[in-house]
């Protein structure tokens, strides 16, 4: 093997270790961050928050290194597309890093209000959305076109349990028209599904860039753009 792909080989391991570090720090944030809020644990909520900003910093170095190895070696094909597409995912991962820091600052509104824990599809969701990061970032690491789709399948319970939590959650605030305090504490839950659900998304997008890495072709899922950060 030639010293410039052996250089290549080298940089590309790099930047793959660097994904599989942002991954396990985006599913430790959303660990946490459900945690923060069945427990009440205005600690870990404000630590998720404090994570965040390191988030971003993991992301500016991994874009800094592909754009580094594209302009030096020059890859083609099957390898440019990984890379390519490595920048996108590294965008989700820090986007799902977000979502999670936004459950966690309305763990630390709730405080001691316990209103989250009466809905326990919420930790369920968390636990499905876990599973397609998972399945998503492996799928890429692998080139696993088959496990991709098979991860998007699951985002129909995501969706299913959402709906089910936000339609319970819209009749409570009916009931409790006049109680201000409590009115305001189920629409900070709501939040915290919406962010579970964007999640999915982020693992949706991540898929898409598996199959483009392996087939070359972009099949558009109903992720969210990368650009969007609602």
């Amino acid at each position: 093997m030639s010293t410039v792909r052996l250089t290549y080989s080298a940089d590309r391991a790099d930047i793959l270790d660097r994904l599989r570090l942002q991954h396990a720090r985006a599913d430790r944030s959303i660990v946490d961050s459900m945690q923060a809020l069945l427990r009440r644990d205005l600690v870990l909520a404000r630590r998720v928050c404090e994570a965040d900003e390191e988030a971003k910093q993991v992301r500016y170095a991994i874009e800094e290194a592909v754009t580094t190895i594209i302009a030096l070696q020059q890859p083609v094909a099957g390898d440019l597309r990984e890379l390519m597409s490595i920048v996108p995912i590294t965008l989700n991962l820090e986007r799902i890093s977000e979502h999670a820091e936004g459950i966690a600052r309305n763990a630390i509104f709730l405080e001691d209000n316990p209103v989250a824990a009466t809905e326990p599809d919420l930790w369920r969701m968390a636990d499905v959305v876990r599973e397609m990061l998972q399945s998503a970032t492996r799928s890429f690491l692998k080139r696993d076109q088959r496990l991709a789709r098979l991860t998007i399948d699951q985002d129909d319970e995501v969706d299913e349990l959402y709906s089910d939590i936000h339609e319970r959650l819209i009749r409570r605030l009916a009931a409790a028209e006049g109680n201000p305090e409590e009115s305001d504490a189920i629409t900070h839950v709501l939040w915290c599904s919406h962010n579970l659900e964007r999640i999915g998304d982020r693992a949706l997008n991540i898929c898409e860039r598996t199959i483009f890495q392996v087939t070359g072709r972009f099949e558009r899922q109903h992720g969210i753009d990368n650009g969007t950060d609602l």
